[in-house]
C-alpha cells in the first residue's frame, strides 16, 4: 500500500504543475504529503469501523508495534464493507482539494 501511496502523490505533484521542484524540497514535500493522505485514509478507514471492528482494531495495535501496510489492507478490507470504493473516494476527494489549492497558489504566483 505504501508504494501505492508514493505513486499516487507523485502522480499528484505531477497533475498539479509542481513536480519540478528542488529534489531536497520535492523529497521533504513528498514525505509530508504522503502522511497526508496516509491520515486521510486512516480516519475514513477508523470512522467506517463498528464497535466490534474497532476492538479488532485495537487488538492489532496492541500486539504490533508497527503493523505492517498488508496486514493492516487485509483487515480493513474484512472489517469494511467497500473498502477499495471507500478508499478510491477518499483518494478523489484529496485530490480535488489538492489540485484545487495548487493551481490557486499558481494564479496568485503568476499575479505577483
Amino acid at each position: 500500500m505504501e508504494d501505492v501511496i508514493a505513486t499516487y502523490v507523485a502522480e499528484l505533484l505531477t497533475k498539479a504543475g509542481i513536480d519540478a521542484l528542488p529534489e531536497e524540497f520535492k523529497k521533504d514535500y513528498l514525505q509530508k504529503l504522503r502522511a497526508e493522505v496516509e491520515q486521510r485514509l486512516g480516519i475514513m478507514a477508523l470512522g467506517e469501523l463498528d464497535e466490534d471492528g474497532l476492538k479488532k482494531f485495537e487488538q492489532i495495535m496492541r500486539e504490533n508495534e508497527t503493523p505492517d501496510q498488508k496486514m493492516l489492507l487485509e483487515f480493513f478490507n474484512k472489517e469494511i464493507p467497500d473498502f477499495e470504493a471507500k478508499v478510491k473516494k477518499t483518494l478523489a476527494q484529496f485530490s480535488e482539494e489538492f489540485l484545487s489549492s495548487a493551481a490557486k497558489l499558481m494564479d496568485l504566483k503568476k499575479a505577483e
